[in-house]
């Protein structure tokens, strides 16, 4: 899976997470975090909060994640 799926993933919870936290649950270099944090910035994906330090996702972005996963679970039902 690219580490952009995983960071995603892990921020899917809608909750503020720590830089550290990231690197070492993804297993990614901070250099590589920050170059994936500023593309998903520049669109307005996530929220970087004080000091840029810890991330969430925007509302639009957590609200659109929630809904695939609903609709992929509904699909995998009916199958």
């Amino acid at each position: 899976m690219p580490k952009i799926d995983e960071i995603l993933m892990l921020l899917k919870n809608n909750k503020w997470h720590d830089l550290k936290e990231i690197t070492e649950k993804v297993e990614v270099s901070i250099d590589k975090l920050e170059h994936i944090l500023s593309f998903l910035s520049e669109y307005d994906f996530i929220q970087l909060g004080l000091n840029q330090k810890k991330v969430k996702l925007k509302p639009h972005l957590f609200k659109f994640l929630t809904e695939i996963q609903q609709l992929e679970k509904v699909t995998s039902i009916n199958g």
